[in-house]
């Protein structure tokens, strides 16, 4: 005690949105792979001091949709479900529409609707939210008349889930549905689809067809939109039509990046997509269903968003980062106007350092931000590709525009300019020959041609004005004469007939 007492108790001081005053606990001993006495002394540690806490457990006979219900008509302030995603899908359904929050302890093995929601996803961090206060709202949807808060998957999607059985996930926990994944791509089969939306009848040929409300990255087949947001109000379609099981695995990472990144997925590969309200699917063969992990017999699939239908406890932060953005604005400055600070309450608590979640974490971070940067240098290169593309077209079109003036310039046709009179008085008259004035030689022979005439006097000729002056008897129709002249000149003339 000598030197800890020189050190200060560990504190944490948390922003509240709203104080619950009470709660009721649905907790299922025996989900996840942990040992389910010592979460629920974790999860009353943190809470009853705080708060009134109900705790009721599942079992074979009393599933948690019961114990929600009950909780429900007992005027409960703020249900937690403490179990895997069944656990959480039983417990929220009975809440949608109620506007009674729901707070998630997550204990299962892949905890997707806690993950694709941005709920916090370990004990600690759940039991703090909780003690926040801050809430969401989000969609939920049905399918065939079934809440859906994740998914339903058809055709390949559903395999994996029934291939990744109890015993396979307790040994290898979410990995168990990537090791089951890669052993149905062996098998790896194609079916006909129908689908029905308010606006178009879309018929096509695939290998799996994921509808999702919402889901988190692990989901692959879910990521096709790379929208996934949980309040949307929409629901992403993904279609995937492998030819074989390595474009198949091609296709899952090119998704899994895209959950990652935000972004839809390259039109290289067999990935189709849409979002809408409702739609109906039907498949031919019929195919097995898997619906927020459940598998479900072969039937046709109607599914429907069921808009801001489900309040969920987050994390404070999580909310106020949703409200507001502020970072990176220049010459930023916030002065808080409230006299009173934000309520907050102080925990005799210290997270403890988690060098393997910290590790993760980093490595997570790291992994996204350089898919962002390849996504965002492969945008930029499409955008600086097509750019030049543009650019190199209206080049060319100039260039044969160019191109095609110079052929009409120097192929087309040559139209004769016309032997010009310049002058005549009776007896004389004066021509203008184009093109004649650098051939002499042409000049001389028209000369001997025109002597030729008999009616003709005398025949001076201009070389550099390119000119003829042809005299004649005064008494000689003028027309008549005129029209023999030009005949001639035509007739030898070569510049005339280029």
């Amino acid at each position: 005690m000598f030197f800890s007492r020189w050190l200060p108790e560990p504190t944490l001081e948390l922003a509240r949105a709203r104080a619950f005053r009470s709660a009721c606990l649905i907790f299922n001993p025996v989900s996840g792979q942990g040992n389910a006495s010592e979460d629920l002394q974790r999860i009353r540690s943190f809470l009853e001091p705080h708060l009134t806490l109900d705790i009721r457990q599942t079992t074979p006979e009393i599933p948690a949709e019961t114990l929600a219900r009950e909780a429900i008509e007992r005027g409960t302030e703020l249900l937690i479900a403490s179990g895997g995603d069944g656990t959480v899908t039983a417990v929220a359904s009975t809440l949608i529409g109620t506007g009674i929050p729901l707070a998630i302890v997550p204990r299962g093995t892949a905890n997707a609707f806690a993950t694709g929601a941005g709920l916090p996803t370990t004990i600690e961090s759940a039991c703090l939210a909780i003690l926040q206060g801050a809430t969401l709202t989000v969609d939920t949807a049905r399918c065939n008349d079934r809440v859906m808060l994740l998914l339903a998957g058809i055709g390949f999607e559903a395999d994996t889930v029934r291939a990744a059985d109890r015993q396979l996930k307790d040994r290898f926990g979410i990995m168990a549905y990537i090791m089951a994944g890669l052993e149905r791509l062996q098998h790896l089969s194609s079916f006909n689809a129908v689908l029905e939306t308010d606006r178009v009848t879309i018929s096509v040929r695939v290998s799996a067809i994921t509808v999702a409300n919402f889901a988190p990255p692990t989901s692959i087949l879910a990521q096709g939109t790379g929208e996934n947001e949980p309040d949307d109000g929409l629901l992403d379609v993904t279609l995937i039509a492998p030819t074989n099981a390595l474009e198949g695995l091609v296709e899952a990472i090119e998704l899994w990046e895209s959950g990652l990144v935000r972004a839809t997925p390259s039109s290289d590969h067999h990935i189709g997509y849409l979002r809408v309200k409702k739609v109906r699917i039907t498949t031919d063969p019929p195919q097995a269903i898997a619906l927020d992990g459940e598998n479900l017999d072969p039937a046709p699939v109607s599914c429907e968003i069921v808009p801001a239908s489900l309040s969920v406890v987050v994390a404070f932060d999580t909310v106020a980062a949703r409200r507001e953005r502020l970072a990176g604005l220049p010459d930023l400055a916030v002065v808080n106007r409230r006299e009173e600070p934000i309520e907050s309450i102080v925990l005799n608590y210290e997270p403890a350092v988690d060098i393997g979640r910290i590790l993760t974490d980093t490595i997570t971070e790291l992994a996204t931000a350089l898919l962002n940067l390849r996504s965002a240098i492969a945008r930029s290169l499409d955008t600086l590709s097509e750019s030049i593309s543009r650019s190199l077209l209206q080049v060319f079109r100039s260039l044969a525009r160019s191109i095609d003036g110079f052929l009409e310039l120097f192929l087309a046709p040559v139209v004769p300019e016309p032997i010009e009179i310049v002058h005549r008085i009776p007896g004389r008259i004066r021509l203008r020959i184009p093109g004649a004035s650098h051939d002499a030689d042409y000049l001389e022979q028209l000369r001997s041609r025109l002597e030729s005439i008999d009616r003709t006097r005398s025949i001076e000729i201009n070389p550099p004005a390119a000119s003829i002056v042809v005299t004649y008897p005064p008494e000689i129709p003028g027309e008549q004469f005129e029209r023999e002249l030009l005949n001639l000149c035509a007739k030898f003339n070569p510049h005339l007939t280029k």
